[in-house]
C-alpha cells in the first residue's frame, strides 16, 4: 500500500474522531442546557416526595397488576381487595382533598407508590416550592394499574425483583428474600410523613413517631405484628401450606365504600362505672366510662388529623324519652387560617387511659336507662358536606354500645 493511501485512511480516522468529539460535546452541552433550564430546582429527598421509579415487568410475570397476582395468591388478593391500600387512589375523600389542593404531587406518591401508576414524572421543585414541581409526561404510565392504589408491587418490588419474606418458596417469577426491606421501615415511609407545605396546608401523619416513643417499639412489636399477623396457609393455589401474613391491613374498620365489609382494629378497651342495684329520689348518679388504649402501639386515633371518636351518654325513662345527653370527643383540633396549627390533641397514647363522666340527679321513682355509645369517625359532618359526600361516603361506625338499667324507688 503506497503512502498516499495510508494518508487517506489516517485522515478518515481523524475526521471520524473529530466528528464524534464534536457530537459528544454537543450532547454534553445539550445536557447542561437542559439542567440549566431550572437552575433553582431542589432535589426530592424525603421518602414521600418520590415514588418507586418506573420498573420493567419482573422476570416470570405477565402483568404488574394485583389482579394478575391474585390468580395464584388467591386468599392474599381477596384480603387486599378489602383493605384501604386497595382503595388508596379511588377513595372519595382522598380525591376530594387532592382536587382541592390542585393534585399536589407529594399527596400522590403514597397513594400511587409506583411511578408506572403516575401520569407525570416529577424531578424536582423550583426554589423548593411543592406547588412548582418540575415534571414531564411519563411514557410508562399504566392507567389500569393506577386504579389499584397501593398495589402488590408497591411493597413487593426492589431492583426489578419481587421481594418476599419466606425463603421456603420457589415461585415462577423472580424472587428475592429481604425481610429487612419488608419491615416496618417500609410502612413508615408513608405512615410517618409530616411536612409544613404552605401556611394553610400541612401533612401530619406521625404514627411512626408515636410507635417509636411507645412501649410496643421497645418490646419489639412492629406494624406487622398487629396489621399483618402471621398465619400458616396456602400462599398459592394448591394443597401445600406455608408461613405467611394476612393482607387485610386492618385499621379504623370504617369501609371506603357503602355496604362493603372490612376488617378493623379498635385499639381501645371500655369500662363503665359500677352502679348500685337501687337508688332513691334525690340521689345523684355518677356515670363514667374509662377508655384505655390497651391494644395499639400508637395513639388512637392516629394518622389523618380529621379522625376522631365520639362518646355519648344518654339517660332515658322507661318509655324511651330522653332526659339528658352528654357527649365527648377524642381527637385533634386544628386552626387552619391564617396559619395551620394544632390547637389541642386528646388522642390517647399506648397504655394511657382517659375517663369521661356525667352526673344526673334523680327526681322521680322510675326505671331509668343509661346508654353509652362510642363511634369512630374518619371525617366530620362539616367536611362531608363541604366535599359533597353526604349519603354516598361512609364516615363512621359504632365500636361500643351498652345499656344499663337503673332502678329508682
Amino acid at each position: 500500500m503506497n503512502k498516499s493511501v495510508w494518508w487517506i485512511i489516517a485522515a478518515g480516522f481523524i475526521a471520524i474522531f473529530l466528528v464524534n468529539c464534536t457530537r459528544g460535546n454537543s450532547q454534553q452541552e445539550g445536557k447542561e442546557t437542559e439542567s440549566n433550564r431550572f437552575p433553582d430546582t431542589m432535589a426530592l429527598t424525603k421518602s414521600w416526595e418520590s415514588p418507586i421509579f418506573n420498573i420493567e415487568l419482573p422476570m416470570g410475570m405477565v402483568s404488574m397488576s394485583a389482579a394478575e397476582c391474585g390468580k395464584c395468591h388467591v386468599e392474599i388478593y381477596e384480603e387486599w381487595k378489602m383493605s384501604t391500600h386497595a382503595h388508596a387512589w379511588v377513595d372519595l375523600q382522598y380525591q376530594a382533598e387532592l382536587k382541592k389542593n390542585n393534585n399536589l404531587f407529594i399527596c400522590i406518591n403514597c397513594h400511587l407508590p409506583l411511578q408506572n401508576q403516575q401520569e407525570e414524572i416529577v424531578t424536582g421543585m423550583l426554589n423548593g416550592d411543592y406547588f412548582q414541581p418540575v415534571k414531564r409526561p411519563n411514557p410508562f404510565f399504566d392507567p389500569v394499574l393506577q386504579q389499584e392504589g397501593v398495589t402488590c408491587l408497591g411493597c413487593h418490588i426492589k431492583n426489578g425483583n419481587v421481594i418476599g419474606a419466606n425463603p421456603d418458596v420457589s415461585p415462577p417469577h423472580s424472587h428475592v428474600v429481604d425481610k429487612e426491606y419488608l419491615s416496618e421501615t417500609l410502612c413508615l415511609g408513608c405512615h410517618n410523613a409530616a411536612e409544613q407545605i404552605s401556611d394553610q396546608l400541612i401533612c401530619t401523619f406521625e404514627t411512626g413517631n408515636e410507635w417509636k416513643a411507645g412501649p410496643f417499639s421497645k418490646a419489639g412489636i412492629n406494624c406487622i405484628g398487629c396489621h399483618m399477623p402471621e398465619i400458616k396457609r396456602q400462599l398459592i393455589t394448591g394443597p401445600e401450606t406455608k408461613r405467611g401474613f394476612r393482607h387485610f391491613f386492618p385499621g379504623s374498620g370504617i369501609p371506603k365504600v357503602k355496604d362493603e365489609t372490612v376488617k378493623g382494629l379498635v385499639g381501645y378497651s371500655f369500662v363503665t362505672a359500677n352502679l348500685k342495684e337501687r337508688y332513691a329520689v334525690g340521689d345523684q348518679l355518677e356515670l363514667s366510662l374509662k377508655v384505655r388504649n390497651d391494644f395499639a402501639g400508637h395513639k388512637v386515633p392516629t394518622g389523618d388529623p380529621e379522625r376522631f371518636f365520639m362518646i355519648r351518654f344518654f339517660i332515658k325513662d322507661s318509655q324511651g324519652k330522653q332526659l339528658m345527653q352528654k357527649e365527648f370527643r377524642i381527637g385533634e383540633e386544628w386552626e387552619w387560617y391564617p396559619v395551620a396549627k394544632k390547637i389541642s390533641d386528646s388522642n390517647i397514647p399506648p397504655g394511657a387511659a382517659r375517663e369521661f363522666s356525667m352526673a344526673y340527679e334523680i327526681t322521680a321513682p322510675q326505671k331509668l336507662v343509661w346508654k353509652t355509645v362510642v363511634s369512630r369517625h374518619r371525617i366530620s359532618k362539616e367536611s362531608l358536606r363541604y366535599h359533597h359526600l353526604e349519603g354516598i361516603y361512609p364516615d363512621s361506625i359504632v365500636v361500643y354500645e351498652k345499656e344499663t338499667d337503673i332502678w329508682v324507688e
